[in-house]
């Protein structure tokens, strides 16, 4: 058995990192003030852009003082209050409000606050942390989010969700830059586990906030980072490793079996800075066959499944039940994320608790079906918060018995741990994936995020990443800007190249399913993505180098809005998850996706060439939109290739031309 230390990583502002490490001193700490016009309203709308659901009352706030409110009985109105806020780019802000609710109603987060962003073409993204729903006192709720790298319009932005009805009440806004701060977790070896031999390690290096005044920055190049591992309470090791975009490899020594420690101080060798410190527990044991039903993760980012790599197509469910399985066992998918995995049980089962829910496994099992295993739910204080389950009470208990129950089940292929919780439960995320990696290293953590300006801070609060764009939102959608901006902040965070594997959750719903009342409503307000947009957004994660695909959502096939669709769009989805298994042999190679170089020539256009074990290469070419998409680039020389779905075209030797329009992508194979 290997010993596990259960200490959470510390990450440690710039101030309290270690002063005498050769001569280096704490770097100071830089903070510019956020000014929030009016934050509690007591001078009527001043500052504040209020449309006409939003008013002052006089009396309406915390201890008799004013505040905002908003009244809304229809449940199709979605007005806006708004506040322009100056923020600096690349820097963590923690923002909040306080919200009280009489009677709030809706299928989204009730009232709350949100940090927005937009650059000359319009919103970019944002910050969304869970509101407050029914009628409660007042509480207070609070997110901490990063601003993009480059200068953008910032707001702040008290509201009631769309879709929602009822009384809500606004607070004391405030926002402030969070202290300067750097943390580190590893990305290689995987589960923080270490080999006794020794090896290459890769870190990742998150430096958040300013140290020095403005314009002043820190180089990259002045970064070093000293590591130091400690083993049985000694020091076996201490050296000293770039940091390169923050990125940090170095070569470990051999280290003694059994819990260990890495010791990491980061430098900045201009001024002799000392600008954090952080320390991860890891566990340093030999690699033993896990069993043939286990999941890993290898070197490549792959997940191995007796020995063999697995690439994950599958789709997000509710429950589970033996008709369902008996569609997806005659369709391309080989894996369901049930956000019910606590409840499993057949209809009419005489089963019940872990039997009912190892019968739903079995069947899986036997028809060939992975199940990702939800348990991102179990957080007191959250929505939807389970912590009491078949007469065990608190996380750690719920977490134990249910590990404990299935992780030997074939049916399983990882943990889900997070499905979107803000960057304030960082701790809580690091120490829930410590303790599923302690209770079973057989499986992976999965983590979903869509706060993709935050990926980098995430670090170490999983073993697979996940992303969740969705970026056809409307009839008017032409763009999957969205997806594309994930998968950069991804390879930010994790680096597709470094090993660490990506599981995205591409969109097949529409979101009138969410915003809408009726169908009428839906398809009027809203609309599905198309086969070709499905179809290319998956197509973009492929050749950013995602190893797995979840789509969301099977279940919303099944609304009573949406059910009309569900034979064409059931047949849609079925077509584009045969398309990624088709590609199974070049997303599942060692090696991963070489961009290809692209001479465009209208819109903007990525590719990348994979190649397969067995030598034999494709090409995945995608165009981002809105409008045309035009490029030519080179493909290899002396091959012959065949346009999937005719976007691109001979362009002389060795040159193809794309030509596509909004969100479109092409797959160029040899025959």
């Amino acid at each position: 058995m290997v010993a596990w230390m259960p200490a959470l990583a510390v990450l440690m502002s710039a101030s309290s990192a270690s002063a005498g490490v050769d001569g280096y001193r704490p770097a100071p700490s830089v903070a510019t003030a956020v000014t929030v016009v009016n934050a509690g309203f007591e001078l009527g709308a001043t500052g504040w852009s209020l449309p006409e659901d939003y008013a002052i009352d006089p009396h309406g706030g915390r201890n008799g003082s004013a505040a905002l409110k908003i009244v809304r009985a229809d449940p199709g109105r979605y007005t806006l209050a708004w506040q322009t806020v100056g923020l600096e780019p690349g820097i963590r802000y923690r923002f909040g409000v306080w919200v009280k609710t009489e009677g709030v109603r809706g299928d989204e987060s009730g009232g709350t606050i949100c940090l927005e962003f937009a650059d000359a073409k319009g919103w970019i993204g944002g910050h969304y942390p869970q509101g407050v729903k029914g009628t409660s006192d007042w509480t207070r709720i609070e997110y901490v989010g990063q601003t993009p790298d480059q200068p953008v319009a910032c707001t702040l932005t008290p509201y009631l969700t769309r879709g929602s009805t009822g009384t809500v009440w606004f607070d004391d806004v405030t926002i402030a830059p969070e202290p300067p701060s750097w943390s580190a977790y590893l990305i290689l070896p995987g589960q923080e586990r270490l080999d006794p031999a020794g090896g290459r390690i890769v870190l990742g290096s998150v430096l958040s906030g300013r140290f020095v005044p403005a314009p002043g920055k820190i180089e990259d190049t002045d970064l070093v980072c000293l590591i130091r591992a400690v083993a049985g309470g000694r020091l076996v090791a201490e050296l000293q490793a770039p940091v390169r975009d923050g990125r940090i490899a170095a070569e470990l020594p051999a280290t003694p079996a059994g819990p260990a420690a890495l010791k990491l101080t980061l430098l900045e060798a201009k001024h002799k800075w000392t600008l954090g410190e952080c320390e991860i527990p890891v566990a340093v044991a030999a690699p033993v066959p896990p069993p043939e039903s286990a999941c890993r993760i290898d070197a490549a980012g792959r997940a191995m499944i007796g020995g063999k790599p697995f690439l994950p197509v599958g789709l997000y469910f509710s429950g589970i039940q033996r008709a369902d399985l008996d569609r997806l066992a005659a369709s391309p998918f080989n894996c369901v994320m049930p956000y019910g995995s606590f409840d499993l049980r057949f209809d009419r089962s005489t089963r019940t608790g872990i039997d009912a829910v190892g019968e739903v496994l079995d069947i899986c099992a036997a028809k060939g079906i992975k199940v990702i295993f939800s348990i991102k739910d179990v957080y007191a204080g959250t929505q939807w918060a389970q912590t009491e389950w078949l007469g065990v009470k608190g996380e750690s208990a719920v977490i134990e018995r249910a590990v404990g129950a299935f992780k030997g089940h074939p049916a399983l292929l990882a943990w889900y741990v997070n499905d979107e919780r803000p960057l304030t439960m960082l701790g809580r995320l690091i120490e829930r994936r410590r303790l599923v990696n302690r209770l079973d290293p057989g499986h992976p953590t999965w983590s979903v995020l869509d706060q993709f300006d935050d990926i980098p801070g995430y670090g170490g609060s999983y073993d697979v990443l996940g992303i969740d764009p969705y970026p056809i939102r409307d009839k008017g959608s032409r763009d999957m800007a969205r997806v594309f901006d994930g998968l950069d902040q991804s390879a930010r965070g994790i680096g597709t190249a470094d090993g660490m594997p990506l599981w995205v959750v591409p969109q097949i719903f529409s979101w009138g399913m969410y915003d809408c009342e009726t169908r009428e409503e839906m398809l009027r307000k809203s609309r599905y993505p198309t086969e070709a947009e499905m179809r290319a957004m998956t197509l973009l994660c492929a050749l950013k180098g995602a190893r797995g695909f979840v789509f969301y959502s099977y279940f919303d096939l099944f609304r009573p809005m949406a059910k009309p669709d569900l034979d064409r769009r059931w047949a849609e989805i079925c077509r584009v998850g045969r398309m990624v298994r088709d590609l199974e042999p070049f997303l599942l190679a060692p090696a991963s996706p070489v961009p290809v170089e692209v001479a465009t020539e209208r819109g903007r256009v990525v590719a990348s060439r994979l190649t397969d074990a067995a030598g034999r290469t494709v090409v995945i070419v995608a165009g981002i939109g809105p409008g045309p998409s035009r490029a030519v680039f080179p493909v290899d020389a002396g091959k012959r290739y065949i346009s999937r779905y005719g976007l691109c075209t001979a362009a002389g030797p060795g040159r193809f031309r794309f030509r596509g329009t909004d969100i479109c992508a092409d797959i160029l194979s040899e025959p």
